[in-house]
């Protein structure tokens, strides 16, 4: 299992997640308490869909770098 793989799936199981949050929230809530809730929830998971993103990018750079290195 690649790097590259598990990030393209955290984000995908990310984006199906903050999709389904903004589908209720556009289909009515019953009360603001909910609103906020998902709210937070959606604003979460950017959070964590962008704290990822840069993460495993850098270990993709550093897997590069490495293999470049060594190939010299």
């Amino acid at each position: 299992m690649s790097v590259v793989w598990v990030r393209d799936n955290l984000v995908k199981y990310l984006r199906e997640n903050r999709e389904g949050i903004k589908d209720t929230i556009l289909a009515g809530v019953k009360d603001m308490s909910q609103l906020e809730y998902l709210r937070g929830q959606y604003t979460a998971l950017a959070q964590v869909e962008t704290e990822l993103r840069e993460l495993l990018g850098k270990v993709i750079e550093d897997d590069g770098n490495d293999e470049q290195g060594n190939s010299t």
